[in-house]
């Protein structure tokens, strides 16, 4: 008996291993940030030899390093790592939703050990002794799915998972248009670092010059104190700009997914090309329809319609197969002998009469989460003319912002020119020289901000458009 015990026993183990789902492929994509990977070493340098372009938005730009940098964020950056953890998530629901339309087999056995009571309700000659009890039994479930709660539950899911993918998309989209906002506005930085240091070298120079003047008796102290506070104002912009310049460096490797302590960034000199983003006289519905916010707007209403589907059909029976293949003997010996067969088929209706409002409660609720996505869907799509018509009036105000700071900056080149021919000719005083070399660093610096917001307005205008190149890049 104790063989056949044994026995038995080694059959429901090697059974149950062989019988169980494979999981060993099944695994975690994400790796916690460690000091070894903080603390080691990033530099990015603009690359010596082009990178091969992309059909990616970014690269009407036509900037290898801008290209270098997008390409990099969109391989480590943790937010777009949660949002593909987020689509795995919603495509691993729905295969595990689509299970429910396939019947389900299971396996069960079990050996039992026990002695019955002598005056219990084991009759006789079972009471008084002990026996080995063995089950070994093949459960087959399946329910028929008439009113299709189960294939819309798995519609929902799967409109859930389109929301993901496109939600992915729009993380990308957000994620590249903040790495080049912030690319560019690290390189107006670093220019104006550049021109905010020549003012405050001319407000030195100056005020050397009023200082040697006061002290010959020339000019009296005023001069010196005015001069002397417009260097320290000077000198505090050029500190604002290296400022800006290092917290744009900090905001651009925690884009990348670096440590900002250990990545350096070095820029190109700032050159500017006016990008011009063409849209048609009316925008087409089709154009701001392809959006990922709005296409993940629109499958989360999808889903949400399924879902009212679902709580519909629980209003409904539901109606089940249930199948029984087994071998039960008290005694091992006889475990497999035929008489030991207990089969069995079962048809279940599981009827709803009274639930307390449950049903009719969740369909409501159903309901309003339908129209919440609905309302959602509208609102984004609100959004998205709103942000087009704002970006468009942006560009076309910083045009001619633009037209006219370069009328004041060629102005102000020509004057700069005329005061340093009069210096040199003994006409003029090298303070005006000075002067007016500020006067044209200053309108230099106002001439690379609007530059920069101009950048800055066409990539929030191509973000806007959904990341859709309409023009392929054009300069003006």
């Amino acid at each position: 008996m104790r063989v056949a015990l044994r026995i038995y026993l080694l059959y429901l183990v090697f059974l149950g291993m062989s019988g169980c789902a494979y999981y060993g492929d099944i695994h975690s994509h994400s790796r916690p940030l460690t000091p070894v990977r903080l603390s080691k070493l990033h530099t990015y340098r603009p690359p010596s030899a082009p990178i091969l372009a992309s059909s990616h938005w970014w690269q009407r730009f036509k900037d290898p390093q801008l290209n270098q940098l997008i390409e990099e964020a969109l391989c480590d950056s943790p937010t777009l790592q949660i949002a593909i953890s987020r689509l795995k998530r919603a495509q691993h629901l729905t295969e595990e939703v689509s299970s429910l339309l396939w019947p389900t087999i299971d396996f069960e056995g079990y050996v039992q050990r026990q002695r019955f009571s002598t005056f219990g309700l084991a009759p006789p000659p079972f009471n008084g002794r002990t026996f080995n009890i063995g089950t070994l039994a093949l459960n087959f479930n399946y329910e028929f799915d008439f009113w299709g709660k189960n294939r819309q539950l798995l519609f929902a899911n799967i409109h859930e998972a389109c929301a993901a993918q496109a939600e992915l998309l729009e993380a990308r989209l957000i994620l590249s248009t903040a790495v080049a906002s912030t690319y560019f506005q690290l390189r107006s930085n670093l220019e104006q670092v550049s021109i905010a240091a020549s003012q405050w070298q001319a407000s030195q120079q100056i005020l050397q010059i009023a200082s040697v003047r006061f002290k010959r008796g020339i000019d009296s102290d005023i001069p010196v104190k005015t001069i002397q506070a417009n260097a320290q104002a000077q000198k505090q912009t050029l500190e604002q700009y290296r400022q800006a310049a290092l917290l744009s460096q900090h905001q651009l490797a925690v884009l990348l997914g670096r440590n900002p302590f250990t990545t350096e960034i070095t820029v190109k000199p700032w050159v500017f090309h006016a990008y011009q983003v063409a849209l048609p006289p009316c925008m087409p519905a089709s154009l701001l329809a392809q959006r990922p916010d709005i296409y993940a707007a629109k499958f989360r209403a999808e889903a949400a319609a399924n879902y009212i589907k679902v709580a519909k059909a629980r209003f409904f029976p539901n109606i089940n197969l249930n199948g029984l293949f087994s071998y039960q003997s008290v005694g091992l010996g006889r475990l497999f002998n035929p008489q030991s067969q207990n089969n069995a088929i079962t048809g279940t209706v599981d009827l709803p009469i009274f639930d307390a409002g449950a049903r009719r409660a969740n369909l409501r609720v159903r309901y309003a989460e339908y129209d919440l996505a609905v309302n959602e869907y509208n609102q984004t799509i609100l959004t998205a003319l709103r942000e087009v018509a704002d970006q468009l009036s942006v560009l076309k105000t910083l045009q001619a912002q633009r037209q006219s700071q370069a009328i004041a900056v060629a102005a102000t080149a020509r004057n700069d020119q005329l005061f340093r021919l009069r210096y040199r000719q003994g006409i003029a005083d090298y303070v005006v020289v000075l002067n007016s070399k500020q006067s044209l660093l200053q309108q230099k610096a106002e001439q690379i901000d609007l530059q920069t917001r101009h950048l800055q307005a066409v990539v929030a205008m191509l973000k806007a458009l959904g990341g859709n190149d309409t023009d392929k890049g054009s300069n003006a």
